[in-house]
């Protein structure tokens, strides 16, 4: 019989933190922001469902929209401009080819230099894909501190109950 190694448990919680398993956000209600995208044939794998990969390109088209609506993406003047950082995906649903899916987005959070967003996927009335996102603020190669104007607008975005 196999023993647990000391390092088994924190990796476990290390894995399922990775996950976005916040039930809010797969209620279509609580999102500000909204965008579309178009399911591709290309999307389905061999069983015919639209493929994991496809879905973090719907969240990638979700934060996208969403920096760019917000004024994160444009490279200023100054060098200042919004990457991603990191993302945690659920994907919680069965999709096939064609349609379209709806993409919500809002602001679960700020920090110094960063955001997390919420983003989920939306297809045929439920909800496919689920993420936490964060978006950093750069100078450079350097975090920027979000000025009081970008925070003042992230705020008419965010995720309701959070």
């Amino acid at each position: 019989m196999r023993r647990s190694a000391p390092h088994d448990k924190p990796q476990a919680r290390r894995l399922h933190s990775c996950m976005s398993r916040d039930k809010r956000l797969q209620d279509r209600s609580i999102y500000p922001h909204w965008c579309t995208d178009t399911v591709r044939f290309s999307d389905q794998d061999a069983a015919g469902h639209v493929n994991n990969v496809a879905l973090c390109a719907y969240l990638e088209t979700a934060r996208l929209t969403f920096i760019r609506d917000v004024g994160m993406m444009a490279r200023r003047e100054d060098g200042v401009r919004g990457i991603s950082a990191g993302m945690s995906v659920s994907f919680l649903a069965e999709s096939h080819w064609p349609g379209q899916v709806d993409l919500g987005t809002g602001v679960i959070g700020t920090g110094t230099s960063s955001i997390t967003v919420g983003s989920a996927a939306f297809k045929d009335g439920m909800c496919i894909v689920a993420a936490e996102m964060t978006i950093v603020r750069l100078k450079g190669k350097t975090p920027h501190p979000l000025d009081p104007v970008l925070r003042s607008e992230l705020e008419k975005y965010r995720l309701k109950g959070f």
